[in-house]
């Protein structure tokens, strides 16, 4: 008998080890208070084993060993309320009670190790078993060993209460996570209670040690409410957006959640449509035996095309028996649309629906590497577009290039690409057969008469480059048929052009002078040439600064090279700022030689107002040269004048305020001329010299001049005739009245040094 329950308790002590060794490899939240309980368990049942092996001529050793047990199941049942109040999540609020226990205990330990010697708590009697020779320890417990049996109970009670309080309030899926542990619990305390009532031999609960420590394990750490699990999953497939539908090994539909019938065309039984399904996807995939399958599938519902994603998964057993299959149907239809409209917008231009830039490379490069045809690239782009946003909004501006769009995009077909590359510049891959240039004028039109902005006169302009070789770069292409824009802009009687090559040898010209234009200034590359201006009485009274730029390795470069390029790219104003300075210093200079008799005029162009301040750019030149005002004329075209005349009207107002004469140019070149003499207060007017050119009407020309001279006399106005040739012209000019000449028949334009040499000497 002793040894049948030695065995028995070796073996389970093992199967405690087990346990923990288990409940080691977790990483739940209540695994450390599981092992610390376990392993109590273990050294408590491991005690009353040696306690039970101890021969009987050892007294002290056995009363020591049973000692031990004791001590041991102090530990048991402070750590098994420590779990229980852990597991069950009702700690109290401060950790004193708990200190207060673990005080007890050890208290109540150091009494068991003191009784080794003092006897005080129990004592042992060895004692014979029948007739086997096997001998027991009769344990006589004493009354200090009782207030250890309180203090054990009351904290094995309070666990019990407070497993018995979470099962009877949780939920009954619950009950069960918390009932076993109790049921064993109790097992263990009622039949320690029956040993001790019975007075047996031995205290059969350690038996049952195993037992409670396998139920928390397995409770604590492995066991889940399965009817729980059921009703999540059951709840999750119920309601979720994926369409499940679940069959058995036969093809039977056994389950289908609400979504799924969204999934199916037509009306008639979802089980039975789902069966249907099954068969036709089992045709459909007989050659493929994949557990999963996943594809994208198209469907049309309510008139609707939906795209969804199907997932097909076959279940089996452990032997790859079938246990039956299901479906997941994802409606992806907005994930598509959403895709396929940010797909549309990293390839499309937003406002006109066109391509846009990047698109068209790409729509370009693969058009071209199949083509066997010729093929043109065509640009366009609306003359100030800018301006127009800023006079009209950015509405209207709209407006023009979504029309503009619909237009171009009627000529789009499989063989034609399309795009908007910014702003106003459109861009056209077409064959060359389909571009007709008079089309094209006529499309022109249609945009120039279009009612948005009837105040303001739109021009276009449309480059063409016939491609030479198709793995030419695309970006190419465009560069040269914008070439071709280029070198019209500007003019308002033409709309299309085609590049030649030679354009880009204009375009590199353009290029350099732009690339030189700094450094040509700091050197001082530009000169100032002066044409001397002659009074009727054969007096020089003046001169006209015109600019000449000597390239050191060039030489003299041409004002008809370099100055459209400046007023192209809109750095005119810079030399314009150049030639002032020059001209004022030249002044200056003269000044303290005592040659104040002499002006100098100046040209003041169009592009000047718009990047400069002209009244405080000429207030800084006085201020810097010492020169007077007054023999600084200041040229200004009849043209840049009635761009804006409200603005250009103060400006001239200042320029006077200043003390500067004003010269109106080439007077008479404009429609509005007369007009505008009422308006601007000029000083000096400079007449056209178309005046003076040959031509069939000479009566009319002459007449015009004569009464523009006695229209300027009455005015208060002197005038200045540019563009003299000849005697005949200065005798004519005499006659009506002019002030003063300009022109070859005095002097060509001469550099500074040369006008000083001829006219200049003292």
């Amino acid at each position: 008998m002793l040894w049948s329950l030695v065995i028995l308790l070796i073996l389970l002590i093992m199967v405690m080890v087990a346990c923990v060794v288990v409940s080691g490899k977790r990483d739940e939240q209540n695994c450390r208070q599981v092992v610390h309980l376990i392993w109590t368990a273990i050294i408590a049942a491991a005690c009353y084993t040696a306690f039970l092996l101890v021969p009987p001529d050892y007294y002290g050793l056995a009363v020591f060993m049973d000692g031990l047990y004791f001590l041991s199941t102090d530990w048991l049942v402070v750590n098994l309320l420590l779990f229980t109040t852990a597991y069950t999540g009702l700690e109290p609020p401060t950790k004193l009670p708990r200190y207060i226990i673990v005080l007890l205990a050890l208290a109540d330990s150091i009494s068991f190790v003191v009784n080794t010697f003092t006897c005080h708590m129990f004592d042992l009697e060895a004692e014979m078993i029948g007739m086997t020779g096997e001998c027991y320890w009769n344990v006589h417990f004493k009354q200090p060993h009782y207030i250890h049996r309180l203090f054990v109970y009351s904290i094995v009670l309070y666990s019990l209460l407070i497993l018995l309080y979470r099962f009877i309030k949780e939920p009954s899926i619950y009950k069960k996570k918390y009932g076993g542990i109790l049921v064993q619990t109790l097992a263990v305390v009622g039949l320690n209670i029956l040993c001790a009532v019975l007075d047996t031999k031995f205290d059969y609960s350690v038996v049952l040690y195993a037992f409670i420590a396998i139920a928390i394990c397995y409770f604590t750490l492995f066991a889940s409410p399965r009817a729980l699990l059921e009703k999540i999953y059951a709840t999750v497939i119920g309601d979720s957006v994926l369409g499940v539908i679940a069959y058995d090994k036969n093809g039977k539909c056994i389950g289908v959640n609400q979504s799924a019938g969204k999934f199916f065309p037509g009306d008639g039984e979802i089980h039975a449509l789902a069966e249907e399904y099954l068969s036709n996807w089992e045709i459909s995939h007989q050659d493929d035996y994949s557990i999963v399958i996943a594809e994208e599938q198209t469907i049309i519902r309510d008139n609707k095309k939906k795209y969804i994603y199907v997932t097909y998964q076959r279940f089996s057993d452990e032997k790859g028996r079938n246990l039956g299959c299901c479906f997941q149907f994802e409606n992806r239809t907005e994930i598509v649309k959403r895709f396929r409209e940010e797909q549309y917008r990293i390839t499309h231009d937003m406002l006109t629906g066109l391509l846009n830039r990047n698109a068209f490379e790409e729509a370009a490069e693969k058009l071209l590497a199949h083509v066997e045809e010729p093929y043109y690239m065509v640009c366009s782009n609306i003359k100030d577009f800018k301006l127009v946003n800023e006079l009209y909004g950015a509405e209207i501006g709209d407006k023009l290039l979504i029309a503009q769009a619909e237009m171009i995009n009627r000529a789009l077909d499989e063989s034609t690409v399309i795009a908007r590359i910014f702003a106003d510049k459109f861009c056209i891959l077409m064959p060359k057969r389909r571009f007709n240039e008079q089309e094209a004028l006529e499309q022109i039109e249609d945009l120039k008469n279009l009612n948005l902005v009837s105040s303001f006169k739109l021009h276009y302009y449309v480059g063409v480059y016939e491609i030479q070789d198709v793995k030419e770069p695309i970006w190419t292409m465009y560069d040269k048929a914008i070439m071709a824009i280029d070198t019209i802009r500007g003019n308002y009687e033409q709309s299309i052009c085609y590049y030649e090559d030679e354009l880009l040898e204009h375009i590199m010209e353009e290029k350099e002078v732009l690339g030189e234009l700094d450094r040509a200034m700091e050197e001082k590359q530009f000169c100032m040439f002066l044409q001397p201006q002659i009074a009727n009485d054969g007096a020089i009274v003046g001169a006209e600064a015109l600019v000449r730029w000597i390239h050191p390795e060039k030489g003299m470069i041409s004002p008809g090279i370099f100055i459209p390029t400046l007023e192209k790219a809109g750095l005119i104003h810079k030399l314009d700022l150049y030639m002032w300075e020059s001209a004022a210093q030249k002044l200056e200079e003269w000044k303290k030689l005592g040659r104040e008799k002499f002006s100098i005029s100046v040209n003041i162009s169009t592009k000047d107002f718009y990047y400069l301040n002209i009244c405080e750019t000429f207030r800084q030149i006085s201020e810097k040269y010492d020169f007077d005002v007054k023999k600084l004329k200041l040229e200004i075209t009849e043209s840049a004048l009635m761009e804006n005349v409200e603005e250009n009207m103060k400006t001239l107002d200042g320029l006077h305020a200043l003390g500067y004469d004003i010269e109106i140019d080439d007077f008479g070149s404009g429609y509005s001329s007369l007009g505008m003499l009422k308006d601007i207060h000029a000083d000096i007017l400079k007449i056209d010299m178309i005046f003076l050119q040959e031509t069939q009407n000479v009566k009319r020309s002459t007449t015009i001049l004569k009464n523009i001279i006695t229209m300027s006399k009455e005015l208060g106005m002197p005038v200045i005739t540019e563009g003299v040739e000849t005697k005949e012209q200065v005798e004519f000019l005499m006659k009506v009245g002019c002030d003063m000449f300009q022109g070859y028949y005095f002097a060509k334009p001469m550099k500074v040094e040369s006008f000083e040499e001829v006219y200049c000497r003292a």
